[in-house]
């Protein structure tokens, strides 16, 4: 017996007992009912691991899933599709790529299941189940779906509508508030602190918060280093735009710092208008976006997952807000001239806003990406499909921070006349790191283990879980949590349903750099760290998520990393990769440090000389443009 069933304590036990040799996987991003669902059944049915299916599936339906996105962009074609969630294809926005992986790993599961043994699909999204439902009965299988309450319908649409309004009215009155706080502070259309420069500019866009001011008050680029201060060596006038981070920053007080920093800056809501306000607020859908048949992928059936991923548009004015970047760039054209648009590239809908209106009021501008952090192949915003290739909301050049990303998109289609291979700015640093004293020389019996939760809060969970689980013998382990700076402490123990932790686990505040002069393992899903890590020649675990989509960009390097999706797994693999002597320690190093440097190269001036508009001629190339004179 089959059955599909919500993550409920009373269908669950139901359908575990009606039948022998039970067996359960649970599909969804909730670590904390996940867990909860393993108490229910801790006495009884065997719990399915599903870490190597999910990622395998995850592999196999990658590329399929960038060109159907493609077709179906090509049937649509309009601004509103091409600023969505679904096109935007980015992991950390939108769970369709994973809800589909969930359904075909079900399908899967299904196939595989024995006559007579009773197999229990707990899943927690309603689109999941229904297109797993839909499956099975055109496959003619026998099965059990517990049926969705009403009133659980009605409470799901009652409160899509009631976050619709909330978000609504709360995004304008913070676009109002910014806007007034702007213009009191002096800003408007024209470049702030920008009086004498020579022009046309060169617009450098970038993400603002309070790590990007030094004590004393000097802007500190976190994104593109020094590329401002070189290319005013070069005699271009640069202007940042400044788009202000505002989880963990005071609006007011980051303006004030720009305006006291003495850089030239725009900020974007200061050409905000009312009007400009009125317009956008009329152009929002207020209909209940309603279930389309779309068409089917790999057989399946999709239409309620994605109609899911559009209602989220429709509560979330996110890609909405994307239509008003046309509208600020209009209001720069009547008191600026741009020779050149810069912008952090990672394939997102307000890249591709800003792209459409460049184009369309500063055709002669030049528009340069630049792929900024780490990169996987499962990041697939990344990657546009074959027919967006050329679009006019792609940029000119895609400048990378290394060989093996410029190898990626290369690879992915991207035409090398648009690629260029750069440097990285943001870890330029790390690269000339020294690696950690040998843990042979610390006598110390005690593996001193630095933890980095990811970004997305899932996946941040269950590493922080697993960890504690795999960590938890302090006379064994010496913890350390660093926490990425963009995602609340307080919400990952809330997912992972912890408590206070016990003394030798401790959360850090400091640099990772600095943290790992006392580490002998790094513990990661994925992130930067675990590259800062290799390049101090610290060893590094990694988790593998049985829940979301592993993108870690070191999976495809043999050696490079132990991998565990288990917390014994990860125990053992931690004690192991500390217990290397001294020779073997060295050659795993001086193999780390490679392929470090093939992630990310060294900033010089042939990377500056990648974003100097000087030397670059643009041709009209059908739909789309192309960089010559590259060197």
């Amino acid at each position: 017996m089959i059955t599909l069933t919500p993550p409920s304590r009373r269908s669950i036990t139901c359908a575990v007992s009606r039948g022998t040799a039970a067996q359960w996987a649970y599909l969804g991003t909730s670590v904390r009912t996940r867990e909860a669902v393993a108490r229910w059944l801790s006495r009884g049915p065997q719990q399915i691991a599903l870490t190597d299916l999910l990622q395998g599936t995850a592999r196999s339906l990658r590329t399929p899933y960038i060109e159907y996105i493609g077709k179906i962009g090509a049937e649509f074609d309009s601004p509103d599709w091409r600023f969505s969630t679904l096109s935007e294809k980015s992991p950390t926005m939108s769970n369709a790529f994973l809800h589909i992986c969930y359904a075909a790993v079900a399908a899967e599961l299904c196939r595989r299941h024995k006559e007579g043994e009773t197999l229990v699909l707990v899943v927690e999204s309603p689109e999941v189940r229904r297109a797993v439902a839909a499956r099975l009965r055109e496959g003619g299988a026998r099965f059990t779906k517990v049926r969705e309450p009403l009133a659980s319908r009605l409470v799901s649409v009652v409160r899509d509508w009631s976050e619709m309004l909330a978000r609504r009215v709360y995004w304008i009155a913070r676009q109002v508030s910014r806007m007034a706080v702007a213009r009191m502070l002096g800003f408007s259309s024209e470049v702030m602190n920008g009086a004498g420069e020579a022009r046309p500019w060169v617009l450098l866009h970038n993400w603002v918060d309070d790590r990007s001011f030094l004590p004393e008050g000097k802007y500190r680029d976190s994104y593109f280093g020094p590329l401002r201060e070189e290319l005013q060596k070069r005699g271009l006038a640069v202007a940042v735009v400044a788009t202000v981070l505002s989880k963990n920053s005071n609006y007011w007080n980051i303006l004030v710092w720009l305006k006291r920093s003495g850089i030239p800056v725009l900020v974007p809501e200061a050409a905000l208008t009312p009007g400009i306000l009125w317009r956008w607020s009329r152009s929002l859908p207020l209909m209940y976006p309603r279930r389309r048949a779309w068409s089917r992928f790999q057989g399946f059936d999709v239409s309620d997952i994605l109609t899911k991923v559009e209602r989220v548009d429709w509560i979330n004015p996110r890609a909405a807000a994307v239509r008003m970047i046309s509208e600020i760039v209009a209001q720069w054209r009547r008191r600026l001239d741009a020779r050149a648009f810069i912008y952090t590239y990672e394939g997102q809908s307000w890249e591709r806003g800003y792209c459409k209106a460049f184009r369309e009021d500063f055709p002669e501008a030049f528009l340069i990406g630049y792929q900024h952090a780490t990169v996987s192949p499962m990041w697939l915003s990344h990657f546009p499909p074959q027919t967006e290739r050329g679009n006019v909301d792609f940029p000119d050049r895609l400048v990378t921070n290394g060989r093996h990303p410029y190898e990626l998109l290369r690879q992915s289609g991207i035409p090398e006349r648009t690629l260029a291979c750069g440097g990285a700015f943001r870890y330029d640093a790390m690269l000339g790191a020294s690696p950690a004293p040998d843990r042979g020389t610390s006598g110390s019996p005690v593996t001193r283990v630095l933890v980095t939760p990811p970004i997305l809060p899932a996946q941040a969970a269950e590493l922080l879980l697993a960890a504690l689980r795999a960590f938890a013998d302090p006379r064994m382990f010496q913890v350390t949590l660093k926490f990425h700076p963009h995602l609340p402490t307080g919400r990952v123990l809330r997912e992972a349903g912890v408590g206070p932790f016990p003394p030798h686990v401790r959360v850090a505040k400091e640099p990772v750099a600095d943290l790992l002069r006392d580490t002998d393992v790094l513990v990661y899903t994925y992130s930067a760290a675990a590259l800062e890590a290799l390049a101090h020649g610290v060893p590094i675990v990694h988790f593998a998520s049985s829940c979301d989509i592993d993108l870690d960009p070191l999976a495809g390097f043999d050696g490079i990393r132990a991998s565990a999706g288990t917390p014994e797994g990860l125990r053992e693999a931690a004690r192991a990769a500390v217990q290397a002597d001294a020779e073997e320690r060295a050659v795993r190093v001086r193999r780390w440090r490679e392929v470090v440097g093939l992630l990310l190269s060294p900033v010089d001036g042939k990377t500056i000389d990648l974003f100097m508009p000087e030397g670059l001629r643009k041709e009209s190339a059908g739909a789309g443009y192309v960089a010559t004179n590259v060197q």
